[in-house]
């Protein structure tokens, strides 16, 4: 092995050992717990501070809690200092506050203006008389790791902190019971707005479905497809729907005219529930190499004999950038 990935292995482990000791340390507290309780009960927002790489990471911090059902915003403590406090709501914000010394000189103003307006501040460090600490509503002590190749640069400290913070986001908004359906409204644009787009949102219903009844003639179902455009027709017997597609009508194209729409189509079809998601549909579609799957309530979807309610096809998934 080469010197490079020798480094690069060494600093993976360094990191792993890292999370190994935060996830030890939770147990060994409640402090955890009162800041999620305290974060889930404020009115306002949770406002994120750090110094240099803490600020960064609490930039992600902060995205993440927002995201999931908790408003925040992430602020460096030099740009709070000079001006940034005024975006404090008294009574109303919590400060959420990160640094590995706890003793950065930027916080000394800030600390003292959260403890003159009763403003509750969880510190996050690694040294438990910090200055950040001592002053602190709720005190979070992490574990002292190693830094990545013994260096200066925070890495290790920084990784705690991101999933220290993921940690309290998942909490906080299973606290909240904030549900995925309630991160698309928050989450319009992209591939994570779509992955979660139901069936029933985009797939043809009512009398866009191409729907025949069993003794229809073959010259009349395929009319009904050439009309609904989907490439299928859904044909309706007694007790089940059959399904007759583009490619059945190809498989029995020698006197197609001659024959009966029952003999012709497929007879157990694929169906998926109007609530499972398009991009489930999809990697079922693509399974089974088809372009189009019955829709049923979700209901019903467990039963021989299902209420047809949709049609979805592959290419209106698609329109819908779904893949």
């Amino acid at each position: 092995m080469n010197k490079d990935l020798q480094i690069a292995k060494e600093t993976v482990k360094t990191e792993i050992k890292a999370l190994k000791k935060l996830s030890s340390s939770f147990g060994r507290t409640s402090q955890f717990s009162k800041a999620v309780n305290l974060i889930s009960k404020t009115r306002g927002k949770c406002l994120v501070v750090g110094v240099g790489k803490s600020y960064i990471v609490g930039l992600k911090i902060s995205s993440t809690l927002s995201s999931l059902g908790t408003p925040s915003i992430a602020f460096s403590a030099n740009d709070l200092q000079h001006g940034g406090l005024g975006a404090i709501q008294k009574n109303q914000d919590v400060m959420l506050i990160f640094s590995v010394s706890g003793e950065s000189a930027e916080l000394n103003s800030i600390l003292r203006y959260a403890n003159r307006y009763n403003i509750s501040v969880i510190g996050v460090s690694c040294k438990s008389k910090s200055m950040l600490l001592r002053h602190s509503t709720i005190k979070i002590l992490l574990p002292k790791v190693t830094e990545a190749g013994h260096s200066l640069a925070p890495t290790s400290s920084s990784l705690n902190f991101l999933s220290w913070g993921d940690s309290l986001a998942i909490a906080c908004m299973k606290r909240k019971k904030w549900t995925n359906k309630k991160f698309v409204e928050h989450h319009t644009g992209g591939s994570l707005a779509t992955a979660l787009i139901q069936v029933r949102e985009i797939m043809a219903k009512g009398r866009e479905i191409p729907l025949v009844s069993s003794g229809t003639t073959m010259r009349a179902a395929i009319t009904e497809m050439n009309k609904k455009k989907l490439g299928i027709v859904c044909v309706k017997s007694k007790n089940s729907i059959m399904l007759l597609t583009d490619g059945d009508i190809r498989r029995h194209s020698n006197n197609l005219y001659k024959k009966k729409v029952v003999k012709v189509a497929t007879k157990n079809p694929s169906w998926v529930a109007d609530t499972d998601t398009a991009l489930s549909a999809i990697n079922t579609m693509n399974a089974q190499s088809i372009t189009s799957l019955l829709v049923s309530k979700k209901k019903d979807n467990k039963k021989k004999n299902k209420r047809l309610v949709g049609v979805i096809h592959l290419h209106s998934a698609l329109a819908k950038g779904i893949k």
